[in-house]
Order: C-alpha cells, then sequence, then structure tokens
C-alpha cells in the first residue's frame, strides 16, 4: 500500500456523502451532532445539545460525549484523505477538560501526522469560542478495515 497523504482538494460530493452515512445514526441525530464541514485534512462539527447529553441539572455536556465528539471529528478530518473511507481504528484519545462545556459546542479536527501506518489527530473543542477541551488521537491504519 502507498503512503496515504491528505489530497490538495476533496471531492465536490465528500461532505453531503459523510452527512448521509452518518447523520441517519441515533447517535448523531439523538445528541444534536452535524457535521458542518470538511476540507483538505479538517473536519468541523456542531453540538446543538439534548437532554440526552447533559449532565442533569448542571446543564453542562457530559465529558464522555465531549470526548466522542472530538473521536469523530478527528476521524472525519482522516478520512479525508481516504475520500471519505476510514480503514483505521481509534487506537489512542487523549482528551484534556480545560471548562465545562455549556450550550453549543464547536469541534475543530486537524490531522497533524500521516504517515502509512497511523495517523495523528488534534481537535480543539469550543462553546461560545472559549476553548473548553482539547483532544489528540492516534489512528492505526488497516488497509483491509471496512470503511
Amino acid at each position: 500500500m502507498a503512503k496515504p497523504r491528505i489530497p490538495d482538494a476533496l471531492a465536490e460530493d465528500l461532505l453531503e456523502r459523510l452527512r448521509a452515512r452518518f447523520h441517519p445514526w441515533p447517535l448523531i441525530s439523538g445528541w444534536g451532532l452535524v457535521i458542518e464541514s470538511v476540507s483538505p485534512g479538517i473536519a468541523t462539527m456542531r453540538l446543538t445539545p439534548t437532554a440526552a447529553v447533559l449532565n442533569g441539572s448542571r446543564g453542562t455536556v457530559n465529558g464522555g460525549v465531549l470526548a466522542t465528539m472530538a473521536d469523530m471529528a478527528s476521524a472525519l478530518a482522516l478520512s479525508t484523505a481516504f475520500d471519505g473511507a476510514m480503514p483505521f481504528a481509534t487506537s489512542d484519545l487523549h482528551i484534556r477538560y480545560l471548562e465545562p462545556a455549556k450550550g453549543e459546542v464547536k469541534a475543530e479536527a486537524q490531522v497533524v501526522r500521516l504517515s502509512q501506518r497511523g495517523g495523528v489527530t488534534e481537535c480543539r473543542l469550543y462553546c461560545g469560542g472559549l476553548p473548553v477541551s482539547l483532544c489528540t488521537a492516534y489512528f492505526a491504519i488497516r488497509p483491509g478495515l471496512a470503511g
């Protein structure tokens, strides 16, 4: 297998193909997640929180939900190297919570490094422009994985 690379440009329909693939998932629709955009090596998602993702009366977004969102946005960013396919799996994810996330959350993920065997991403989550979480992830690339 040739070394994967981030392309200079994406297929015009890639964003719509990714939305068609993921937006019907109960996890996406039930949590209020939307894939906003993709560009080479970059993806953004937005979470308009539903009651399913909030920590009771505190009204903050659950930390596990934020980690899942960061993982998803990071995978979408990496998928741009594979025309939307995902022949990889999350191997390691580290998230640092900086502030409670109260209200709408935006995730901005970017591929930092890409090799034949793996990809490293960074994802920042924001609430009202304020960073609330920082995440790095490593994805093991396996050409045989369904994607």
